[in-house]
């Protein structure tokens, strides 16, 4: 494997296997630099006398993270790497290469509602700090043992949080250093291993400033991120995005055997496709017939389309003795029925090209290209049907709660989860939901 980022592969790989659904974790390689050799002697820089001469100053430079949600200030000449990871949740790899070989950062921005991983519920900043340092080590072959440390302000955070610790590989140690940022509605982190020398002087300079977002206008991947947003944070993470990213970054053939292995299983389990044939016959279903035809049959069978009360079609349902789940599920037809008519639930079916098109590029049945090709015409089809996101989400809503046989009125199921979930993102002065839903698609991979 290419030596670079060796933090922000072991996260990619850990939010893949997260979005595969499949436990486990995958060993990376030992980063070869990133520590120093212990041994009895004690350090120089830890004898060295105290000087009277001014310290110079550690040349620093500004990261700013691809969405536009938040900036880094580190040490010069880092090498960045930007990937989202799903929509509303950008992750940075900063990397020392050749000028600081072994030194690794990532920094992660998201809304609290939208945390990589889909860890569930974090209660507080030391919460979710504990989870992304397990997440972003996790495969590194490095361990650390963090203690809490002074954290520098940052301006609209209502909590920072500083960790600090030796970071060891097998026989080799050096230095890590966290810093977390809470905000009312997200959080923000950046977490690097290095050397000793390295990590004390980014230690002087490292800030994080939570920015507007407005320096990322939204393009058609954000749209389409936006389409299968919902899916990507009960999965932890877009498997399309992140897969891509594990390409770039050069992870070898056994850790991508790992994540290609397990979106196979799923494909085969969930959707019956085996190869790439079926992809794209499943994926055109889904944008031509899909579950939404499925409901207006269903619903013409028991005389919903006869019905213009939907009271009067309530009762008549109820007088036939159905299971729940089919009451449930024609309830939810004939609801999006009123709304959208032919295209009831057609939400439903268009997210989730996105959804296989992502799991057959990992799988190996189509390129990158081909899977966003694909993605992008079910996206301009959602355009043609829908005036705007509210529209596209609350038709995808009743997609669910059709197929799941689940209520949107009950509190405590997952239809409902999905409910807030859309809701808590809607809310978002810059979540997945702000692009502009007329916007011109076109290809830009």
């Amino acid at each position: 494997m290419k030596r670079r980022g060796v933090l922000l592969l072991a996260a990619a790989v850990g939010l893949m296997l997260t979005a595969c659904g499949a436990p486990g974790t995958t060993t990376g390689s030992t980063p070869e630099s990133t520590t120093q050799e212990e041994s009895g002697e004690t350090s120089s820089s830890a004898t060295q006398e105290e000087s009277t001469e001014p310290e110079e100053s550690v040349p620093a430079q500004d990261y700013v993270s691809a969405d536009g949600a938040y900036k880094v200030t580190l040490l010069e000449g880092l090498t960045q790497t930007d990937m989202q990871i799903q929509a509303g949740a950008t992750m940075m790899g900063l990397d020392g290469g050749t000028d600081r070989t072994g030194f690794s950062g990532v920094s992660l921005g998201c809304a609290k509602s939208n945390v990589p991983g889909n860890p569930g519920d974090l209660n507080s900043l030391e919460e979710y700090a504990d989870y992304i340092a397990d997440l972003i080590l996790d495969g590194s072959g490095v361990t650390v043992s963090w203690e809490d440390t002074d954290a520098p302000s940052t301006e609209g955070a209502t909590q920072c949080l500083a960790r600090e610790g030796v970071a060891r590989s097998g026989i080799s140690s050096g230095q890590a250093y966290g810093y977390y940022v809470e905000s009312a509605d997200s959080y923000f982190c950046v977490v690097m291993v290095g050397n000793n020398d390295d990590i004390e002087e980014a230690r002087k300079i490292v800030s994080l400033e939570i920015l507007d977002g407005t320096l990322n206008a939204g393009g058609t991947k954000d749209f389409i991120n936006g389409m299968t947003a919902v899916l990507d944070s009960m999965n932890g993470a877009s498997i399309r995005e992140t897969f891509k990213m594990l390409e770039d970054m050069g992870a070898d053939e056994s850790q991508l055997e790992i994540v290609a292995s397990q979106a196979r299983q799923s494909l085969s389990s969930s959707w019956g496709v085996e190869d790439a044939a079926g992809l794209t016959e499943m994926a055109d279903w889904l944008m031509n017939e899909g579950h939404n035809q499925d409901a207006l049959d269903f619903l013409a069978e028991y005389g919903g389309n006869d019905e213009a009360d939907r009271d009067a079609f309530d009762a008549s349902l109820q007088e036939q003795n159905l299971e729940e789940g089919t009451y449930i599920s024609l309830l939810a037809a004939y609801d999006a029925k009123s709304a959208y008519g032919d295209n009831a639930i057609a939400a439903w079916d268009l997210s989730r090209v996105g959804t296989i098109m992502g799991f057959g590029y990992a799988a190996g049945y189509c390129s990158y290209e081909e899977a966003m090709d694909k993605i992008l015409e079910a996206a301009v089809k959602s355009q043609e049907i829908y005036h705007s996101w509210a529209d596209f989400n609350k038709s995808y809503l009743y997609g669910y709660s059709y197929w799941a046989e689940e209520s949107l009125d009950n509190p405590v199921n997952s239809a409902t989860e999905r409910a807030e979930l859309i809701s808590g993102m809607e809310a978002q002065a810059n979540g997945p939901f702000s692009i502009d839903w007329n916007m011109e698609l076109k290809k830009e991979w």
